[in-house]
């Protein structure tokens, strides 16, 4: 029943889009934001999927594609002593110009050019982005795009309580470089803020039983619990 009850919702948002207004010959940009493990790629799945049935060229990207390789995110944490950006994840950990790249060549319809990839089992979990044969060819003009990610359209707010976290609230306004493509959003709203960390667990848990690395137990609890300041904010 409980994926009967998924499927429904899943079709009631795939009605929604196709009631949008589009321009047609103009991708249509959708942002997908909701925390970590809340079912973000499963629900652009099912949708790319759905939309290609109906003959429309679809496909989804994440801003976890965009996150700076390790080597960049290792001299990253080495130059802060900000405990949100010794690891991926918080705004200040993308590479802004990249993404603007990307969604740019999707916007203006250009094709044969590769979508990069993040590999998260990278280094023991660490990640790094994946080598480029890994990555996506474009070979086709797309009508929708999903943009998926958990701080996509994460507003600054005026005060923060701390140094830190003020130096992330700063990151912000630079991502407006990638959501001024955007012509919808979906916000999938857990009914408590914590619930995301069991499924941020359960998430890696799984990944390391297809037999691919990643973080322990312990060190996974630890990251998504470092998440929980932005969602309070």
């Amino acid at each position: 029943s409980h994926f009967m009850l998924r499927r429904e919702f899943y079709q009631s948002v795939l009605k929604w889009i196709l009631s949008l207004p589009r321009t047609p010959d103009i991708p249509f940009l959708i942002g997908v934001n909701g925390p970590q493990g809340v079912g973000k790629t499963t629900l652009t799945n099912y949708l790319v999927e759905q939309l290609q049935q109906l003959n429309l060229n679809a496909l989804s990207i994440s801003i976890d594609d965009f996150y700076l390789t390790r080597k960049q995110q290792q001299q990253l944490a080495d130059g802060t002593d900000n405990p949100y950006l010794q690891q991926r994840g918080y705004p200040g950990t993308h590479d802004i110009e990249l993404g603007q790249k990307i969604l740019g060549q999707l916007v203006s319809q250009q094709t044969d050019f590769y979508l990069p990839r993040y590999n998260k089992s990278a280094f023991n979990g660490l990640g790094d982005r994946f080598d480029k044969k890994h990555h996506t060819l474009v070979t086709t003009k797309q009508d929708i795009v999903f943009i998926e990610g958990w701080m996509l359209g994460f507003q600054p707010v005026p005060a923060t309580p701390n140094q830190h976290l003020q130096t992330i609230n700063n990151e912000l306004p630079k991502y407006k470089a990638w959501t001024q493509y955007l012509n919808a959003f979906i916000y999938l709203k857990p009914v408590k803020t914590d619930q995301f960390i069991q499924w941020r667990v359960e998430a890696e848990e799984n990944m390391k039983k297809t037999g691919k690395e990643g973080l322990s137990k312990k060190a996974i609890t630890a990251y998504a619990q470092l998440f929980l300041p932005a969602y309070q904010l």
